[in-house]
């Protein structure tokens, strides 16, 4: 998987368009088109980090491929693609953000109470 690849996949992955991702990490959309059709073109490490910082790749996955694909925000290793990736959002986000996803955690495990007692 070249440089390309891993850019289209970040779109892929976050269904993001070219113009979305360029304003995010301020460049140009004919920047982020060169990005994906020649794999000449290095990204430069600044804009790495911003892809990192803004989605949770790791820099040096989105540089050169290498693992892991995505930054490591737990210090627990087991944790699969999807924990890290959310793990990742949770940490841009507010406190009134973090309060709403909590209530929303909150209110799936109140269901799944409801679901276990109509089981038994």
């Amino acid at each position: 998987m070249n440089q390309c690849d891993r850019i289209r996949l970040i779109l892929q992955e976050n269904k993001l368009k070219q113009k979305e991702l360029a304003a995010e990490i301020g460049v140009t959309e004919s920047y982020v088109s060169i990005l994906l059709k020649k794999p000449e073109v290095r990204l430069s490490r600044s804009v790495a980090a911003l892809i990192e910082e803004r989605y949770g790749y790791s820099a040096d996955w989105v540089l050169t491929g290498m693992e892991p694909k995505l930054k490591q925000v737990s210090k627990d290793r087991t944790l699969s693609e999807l924990h890290q990736k959310a793990l990742a959002k949770l940490e841009k986000m507010d406190d009134n953000q973090i309060k709403a996803v909590l209530a929303f955690i909150d209110s799936l495990e109140d269901i799944e109470r409801v679901l276990m007692d109509k089981k038994e």
